[in-house]
């Protein structure tokens, strides 16, 4: 499918059969400075706009091959051409004719014969539509952009305040749990240097406590240099940090 350039005149296919009223059509769009492309049977205007849908499109209900009402409902129900407006021309000057084209998606209704003044102000009126609705499309598309661009920034900020809290917490932690940490520690491994003085049991058990206080003092250690937000759910709806060391990617390290 091509797509239209914007910055270039409004496209208009008409979908008329009669050649006479299809080049007074013509001729007089043109003049206004309209780019007119004609076709005189449905199925030809079906294969011109799945190719490249014009602007604007001016329908006749009655072709050769069908009802012009038919294709209007046709295009306002597929994605591709549901924002296409479309002007039916007809001589069906009944309420009810009017009543179904509109209904069926038409964006306006002329009938036949109809003064080229009325017709020149309701094509103007459907691409003046056109052009509000192109505009809020690209600002609801602005505007999408920037609220994704402020979630972003708030979840660094967010990102960046929890890590200082950490930061913050884990010097605290440093500073209240290193010295009796220290102690614990030391009193253990002195006891393990001195083994013909213990039970085998209460061995085990100092060992235990030496490498569970390690383990306390190597997380005190990465508090203060954690640099990622790695949190995980712990319970659900409960996250927490993880402090576990990164594990490398695979081959990382590997010699070659």
């Amino acid at each position: 499918m091509t797509v239209a350039d914007p910055t270039g005149p409004d496209r208009i296919l008409l979908v008329e059969d009669d050649r006479l009223q299809a080049a007074v059509v013509t001729d007089l769009l043109a003049l206004h400075g309209y780019a007119v492309s004609t076709k005189q049977t449905l199925g030809e205007a079906r294969a011109v706009i799945r190719d490249a849908p014009p602007d604007l499109l001016l329908l006749d209900r009655i072709l050769p091959d069908g009802d012009g009402a038919d294709l209007c409902r046709e295009l306002k129900t597929e994605e591709a051409t549901r924002e296409l407006q479309i002007i039916i021309l007809t001589a069906r000057d009944r309420v009810e004719d009017r009543v179904e084209g509109l209904l069926g998606g038409a964006d306006d209704y002329i009938l036949k014969p109809f003064h080229p003044e009325e017709l020149l102000a309701r094509v103007h009126g459907c691409l003046r539509t056109l052009s509000l609705q192109r505009e809020l499309k690209g600002k609801a598309e602005e505007l999408a952009e920037k609220n994704q661009e402020l979630v972003e920034t708030q979840t660094r900020l967010v990102r960046a305040e929890r890590l200082a809290a950490i930061g913050e917490i884990g010097l605290a932690i440093r500073h209240e749990i290193n010295n009796p940490l220290g102690t614990i520690l030391g009193h253990a491994e002195l006891l393990l240097a001195q083994p013909e003085t213990l039970a085998p049991e209460v061995q085990k058990k100092l060992a235990a406590i030496s490498r569970a206080s390690l383990r306390i003092r190597d997380v005190v250690k990465r508090l203060e240099v954690i640099k990622d937000d790695r949190a995980v759910e712990y319970l659900p709806g409960v996250s927490m940090t993880n402090l576990r060391p990164a594990e490398p990617e695979q081959g990382q390290g590997e010699k070659g």
